[in-house]
C-alpha cells in the first residue's frame, strides 16, 4: 500500500514537472471561463503566420479607434495601409463597450500590434508584449464594463507571464515616429491609442512616473503624453507600497476629470487642439475623415492641399479608421452604421443631454437616456449639439419662426416630421400645417 502511495505521489511530480506549460494552460482556460471569453480565433487571416515571442514583459493597452464591426474585422484579417494590405493578427484580445472579451490570437503567440515602438531601450514591442484592444476612441470613454472586464483579463496574464503592474502601458506610450516636418528627430507621439485609459480603474497601483527613453534621450518628448501620464510625478521610479494605494486611487480620479475636461480628450479641431494632436501620425490617412463645420467631409490625403493644414477651421471634427469605400452623410444629421458609430462622431459628448439620437420607429432620446450603445440598429440617425425637442403647433410662439427666430429655415436647424422623418431647415418645403408631433431642434450657438 505504501508502495503504491509513494508510486502515485512521484508520478504526480514527474508530470507536474515536465508539463508546466500545460499547467498554465489549464490554469488560463479555469479563469478564461470565468472571463466569458469569446473566441474569435477561427477567422484569423489565413497568411497570418503563428509564431512565439521573443519574450512576455508587457502588456499593451490601445483603442481600436473604431467600432465593434471594424475593430473585429481589422485584427483578424488586417488593413489597408498606403498600397499594401496587412496579414492580421494585430491583438491577442478585443473588449467590446458592453464588456465582451474575444480572443482574436492565443496569447502565447506574437501579434503585431504596436508597430515602430520602444520602451526603455527594447525595440518592436510587439515580439515582447501581449496586446489588448478596447473598441473605442481615445478621445471618447472606455466603459466602466471594458474596465470591468479588463481588471481579471490582466490579473491572469500577470500572473502567468510574471508581468508587474508597471509594464502594462498603453500604445501611446511606447509608440515613436521618425523625423518629419514637426520634428527633427525620433519623437513619440506617433500613436494617441488609450490616452483616455485610467489605470486605477484597471486595478493598477505601480507605474511607470517618467519615459526612459525621453530620459535617456534615445527620443524626443510629447506634450500630450508627458502631461498625460508624467506630470504629476517626479523625474524618477517610485515603487508604490500598498498602504499608499488609496491615495493613489483618489489622485487619480482627480486626474482622469481633469483629463475628461481637457482638449486633449476631444476630436474636434480648436486653437490648442490640431490634427496632430488628435490623429498623431494618421492625421493625413485616406481612412482619417475631417468633418468642416459646414457638413462637408474631406478625406486625410487631401485636406493639405484642398485646405491647408494651417487653415482647417475650428470645430471640425476628425473620425479615423474610415475606410474610403465609406461615403456617407456626414452632417449635420449623422447615421450610425457598422463604420460610423455614436463615439466615432461626437466623442465624449456621445451620451450627453445635448446629442440626439432618432431611433428607425419614430422614437427621440437624448445621450443621457441610452443604456445599450453596441446593440443600437443600424441606420440611427443623430445630431450633436443642440437643445429641444420643441414641439410646434400653430399657437403664438409655438411657429418655426415663433422657436427659432432668423435661424427658422438654416441648414443647422433641424425638424422632426412624422411621415417625413428628419428635414434640414433649408430643405423644409413648408412651414406650415405641419403634422401634429412635429417638433424642432435649435443647434446650440
Amino acid at each position: 500500500m505504501r508502495l503504491l502511495i509513494k508510486y502515485k505521489i512521484v508520478h504526480i511530480l514527474l508530470l507536474l514537472s515536465i508539463l508546466p506549460i500545460g499547467n498554465e494552460i489549464l490554469l488560463s482556460k479555469k479563469r478564461s471561463k470565468d472571463l466569458k471569453i469569446i473566441s474569435y480565433t477561427k477567422y484569423l487571416n489565413r497568411q497570418f503566420k503563428k509564431r512565439k515571442r521573443i519574450s512576455t514583459k508587457y502588456v499593451i493597452i490601445h483603442t481600436s479607434e473604431a467600432g465593434r464591426i471594424s475593430t473585429l474585422r481589422t485584427l483578424s484579417g488586417g488593413k489597408r495601409v498606403g498600397r499594401r494590405r496587412t496579414k492580421g493578427g494585430h491583438a491577442n484580445y478585443a473588449i467590446l463597450r458592453d464588456g465582451k472579451i474575444y480572443r482574436t490570437l492565443d496569447h502565447k503567440y506574437r501579434a503585431d500590434h504596436t508597430g515602430l515602438s520602444m520602451w526603455n531601450g527594447i525595440n518592436d514591442l510587439s515580439s515582447h508584449s501581449i496586446g489588448i484592444e478596447l473598441v473605442g476612441y481615445h478621445y471618447g470613454t472606455i466603459t466602466f464594463e471594458q474596465y470591468k472586464s479588463l481588471t481579471p483579463l490582466l490579473k491572469e496574464l500577470q500572473s502567468i507571464y510574471k508581468i508587474p503592474d508597471k509594464n502594462i502601458l498603453t500604445h501611446s506610450q511606447v509608440s515613436y515616429g521618425k523625423p518629419n516636418l514637426w520634428f527633427k528627430k525620433n519623437h513619440r507621439g506617433r500613436k494617441r491609442c488609450a490616452l483616455n485609459f485610467n489605470r486605477s480603474r484597471a486595478g493598477l497601483v505601480d507605474r511607470w512616473t517618467y519615459d526612459p527613453d525621453v530620459r535617456a534621450r534615445r527620443l524626443t518628448s510629447d506634450f500630450q503624453t508627458r502631461k498625460i501620464f508624467y506630470s504629476k510625478y517626479s523625474n524618477k521610479m517610485v515603487k508604490i507600497s500598498p498602504e499608499k494605494r488609496e491615495k493613489i486611487l483618489q489622485e487619480e480620479k482627480i486626474v482622469e476629470k481633469r483629463n475628461e475636461e481637457a482638449v486633449l480628450a476631444s476630436n474636434i479641431i480648436s486653437r490648442d487642439n490640431t490634427a496632430w494632436n488628435i490623429a498623431g501620425e494618421d492625421y493625413n490617412d485616406p481612412e482619417t475623415i475631417y468633418i468642416l463645420p459646414v457638413g462637408k467631409k474631406v478625406r486625410g490625403n487631401k485636406a493639405g492641399s484642398m485646405i491647408g493644414w494651417g487653415n482647417i477651421p475650428r470645430g471640425t471634427r476628425v473620425i479615423l479608421n474610415q475606410p474610403e469605400k465609406i461615403e456617407e452623410s456626414l452632417g449635420p444629421v449623422l447615421t450610425i452604421t457598422g463604420n460610423f458609430t455614436a463615439w466615432s462622431y461626437a466623442g465624449k459628448e456621445y451620451k450627453k443631454r445635448s446629442t440626439f439620437y432618432i431611433l428607425p420607429d419614430g422614437r427621440i432620446k437624448d445621450g443621457t437616456k441610452i443604456k445599450d450603445w453596441d446593440s443600437f440598429p443600424s441606420g440611427v440617425r443623430m445630431i450633436i449639439g443642440y437643445d429641444g425637442p420643441f414641439l410646434l403647433g400653430a399657437t403664438r410662439g409655438k411657429t418655426a419662426w415663433g422657436i427659432a427666430g432668423k435661424h427658422y429655415n438654416k441648414s443647422d436647424t433641424i425638424y422632426y416630421v412624422p411621415g417625413s422623418g428628419i428635414v434640414t431647415g433649408d430643405k423644409m418645403v413648408s412651414f406650415n400645417d405641419l403634422p401634429k408631433n412635429s417638433k424642432i431642434f435649435l443647434k446650440r450657438r
